[in-house]
């Protein structure tokens, strides 16, 4: 990059090109800016110094610094802690940095009166989908367990997009995925290192991780409770910073042209699963993790993208959730079990299979949807698939296949 040497000359050549990369990729009629400084909770409590900072609104600038500002946490919708090289040391102090803005988050959050400025809807939806469960109404009282889970889910949206690039380091996927994990073994009985305070995206020049918290990637959890939450992938870095920023966007106004067509899927291997823990002896609470080992060929096999696909439903699913485009379903709902029973389908085993396409939740007895416009369509080779089509993904995907199945059938 430069024949400079001067270590924090570097390091500010690094911070100007990430400002840079940002203000191309960030359209301009959203009046955001990019500023170098500290987030602040509004009662006296600040991060430390960060490289980059996207902002809505006026920030407090710091005296006798140019560039730098004290900006309120709630106003800022991502942080980026920028490393010439991100090994050992530097992934450390990097993570430490993103942790006091989560911390900052939470602090501003416990002591904010007055009623929310934001949604948790998306939150709520990432929690359905994660769990297969509606969030109760009264979530505070909710099993300890998920509502860890919950916290998890929704302090990503509320806490600004915490982003970790390194600009040289782990030059491999599987590089990254041992050096985090050796870091996480080290601190992992230290508090500010379960799911709410891990960053949301690690990136190197050869690889990444992204956290599965929802906001934008999110897997449901398995049936023996753990959750994953951590997984690696070697596509383009630049993609995955994109996403992370313009989901975070997207929250404060739909900007469905920020993401295309939206019809590919990132290839992600799972590194680390979380599930929660009650202390033995204790009513104290930690979480627990596992880490999955995968080959370096386990990790390159297939492509960086897959396409999307909507969920391929089989008959008798099509007509129950066909059912539940229209009103909600009682699990107990005696016609319906005999139905199923006629069909030689198991209730229950048949009510999971639903809640496993994601599409569906449960809400105490009754079967609900969790997508914001669900559509079905019958395809011409007799399968019924369905989606989400609030952005009109479903609809693009579909005109794709009825054009390649014209073409097919001309």
């Amino acid at each position: 990059m430069s024949d400079i040497t001067h270590p924090p000359t570097i390091g500010a050549m690094y911070e100007g090109l990430t400002r840079k990369l940002l203000e191309v990729a960030i359209p301009s009629h959203l009046e955001l800016q990019i500023v170098r400084g500290f987030a602040v909770d509004g009662f006296g409590g600040r991060s430390g110094e960060i490289d980059c900072m996207l902002v809505r609104g006026t920030g407090k600038p710091v005296p006798f610094v140019d560039g730098m500002f004290e900006w309120n946490v709630r106003d800022v919708l991502a942080v980026i802690e920028v490393k010439k090289t991100l090994f050992g040391g530097e992934l450390a102090d990097a993570y430490d940095q993103l942790k006091g803005v989560a911390a900052v988050t939470s602090s501003w959050l416990k002591g904010a009166t007055g009623p929310a400025d934001f949604s948790l809807d998306a939150s709520m939806r990432r929690y359905a989908e994660c769990v297969g469960e509606l969030l109760p109404d009264d979530w505070m009282g909710m099993d300890r367990a998920k509502h860890m889970i919950w916290h998890s889910i929704m302090i990503d949206q509320i806490a600004p997009v915490r982003i970790m690039i390194g600009y040289g380091g782990y030059a491999t996927e599987g590089g990254l995925r041992r050096g985090f994990e050796q870091f996480l073994a080290e601190r992992v009985q230290q508090q500010g290192h379960g799911p709410p305070s891990l960053p949301n995206l690690i990136v190197t020049k050869g690889a990444a991780l992204v956290k599965l918290s929802g906001h934008p990637y999110c897997s449901p959890i398995y049936s023996d409770g753990w959750w994953p939450i951590v997984a690696s992938s070697h596509v383009n870095p630049t993609l995955l910073i994109l996403e992370h920023l313009w989901t975070r966007i997207s929250y404060l106004s739909p900007a469905p042209e920020l993401f295309g067509d939206d019809l590919e899927v990132e290839k992600l291997s799972l590194l680390i699963s979380a599930k929660p823990l009650k202390l033995a002896e204790s009513d104290r609470w930690s979480w627990q993790y596992q880490v999955l080992n995968a080959s370096p060929a386990d990790l390159a096999a297939g492509p960086e993208h897959r396409p999307w696909q909507p969920v391929e439903l089989d008959p008798i699913q099509a007509v129950v959730v066909r059912q539940l485009c229209k009103v909600d379903i009682s699990t107990k709902d005696q016609e319906l079990i005999k139905f199923l029973q006629k069909e030689d389908r198991d209730p229950e085993q048949f009510f999971r299979s639903l809640v496993d396409t994601t599409l569906v939740a449960r809400d105490g007895d009754d079967l609900v949807l969790t997508t914001l416009q669900l559509k079905m369509v019958m395809l011409p080779d007799g399968r019924d698939v369905a989606a989400d089509d609030n952005s009109g993904r479903l609809t693009r995907w579909v005109d794709l296949f009825m054009t390649d199945w014209h073409n097919k059938s001309s």
